[in-house]
């Protein structure tokens, strides 16, 4: 499950790369703007859109809903859907625990507002001395949405400047928080000697 068909399709060929073939997509709306509008909306209508699908896929004997999304993670509280629907859930949310234990200052770099405070307050509730540097970028998810060339974004959102600031800043790591920015993430590597950290991974290994 993911926010668009885009980043749902990230999900499941990361899913196909390490090996699992049996996957069903849900992709939660039709574009990043229209997602961005559906985390805000109240709690009640979330819940009911979320819990439909999770009946659905119950039906079909899907026994793992992998969250391929941060920002969508970070609007409900899967943890206690998953015990409503007794079903096993993987958020970002999950690696964001165990990655401020490791770290004092972060770097994030996020879809939107909703995604960041998701993320800031998963981290804050497991290490509340941690600091963190957070920037977010719908322009950029909408640009990758329509699989723009890597290095045409990088030029357009400045990349430079952006690794210059956290640079500044003097981050131990920046968190790709936003399940869009793998698509970016070697040029980012180019650019610094600092660690990136994409959650997907770690999710991977959680199942």
């Amino acid at each position: 499950m993911a926010g668009t068909p885009i980043d749902t399709k990230m999900g499941v060929s990361l899913l196909y790369k390490n090996d699992f073939n049996e996957i069903l997509d849900i992709p939660i709306s039709r574009n990043p703007s229209e997602q961005t509008i559906f985390q805000v909306s109240n709690r009640e209508y979330k819940e009911k859109i979320i819990n439909n699908h999770i009946d659905n896929i119950k039906e079909q004997n899907c026994n793992v809903l992998f969250v391929y999304c941060n920002s969508l993670s970070s609007s409900l509280d899967f943890n206690e859907i998953a015990k409503t629907k007794n079903i096993r859930i993987i958020t970002p949310m999950d690696i964001y625990v165990e990655i401020s234990k490791k770290y004092k200052k972060i770097g994030i770099i996020s879809a939107n507002a909703q995604g960041l405070a998701g993320i800031e307050k998963v981290m804050f509730q497991t290490n509340e001395n941690i600091e963190i540097v957070g920037i977010t970028l719908l322009e950029m998810v909408k640009e990758i949405e329509k699989c723009e060339n890597v290095k045409k974004i990088s030029e357009k959102f400045d990349f430079l400047t952006l690794i210059k600031y956290f640079n500044a800043m003097k981050v131990d790591a920046i968190v790709v928080g936003c399940t869009h920015f793998p698509y970016v993430k070697e040029e980012f590597k180019k650019l610094t000697n600092i660690e990136i950290l994409d959650p997907g991974i770690k999710m991977i290994e959680k199942i």
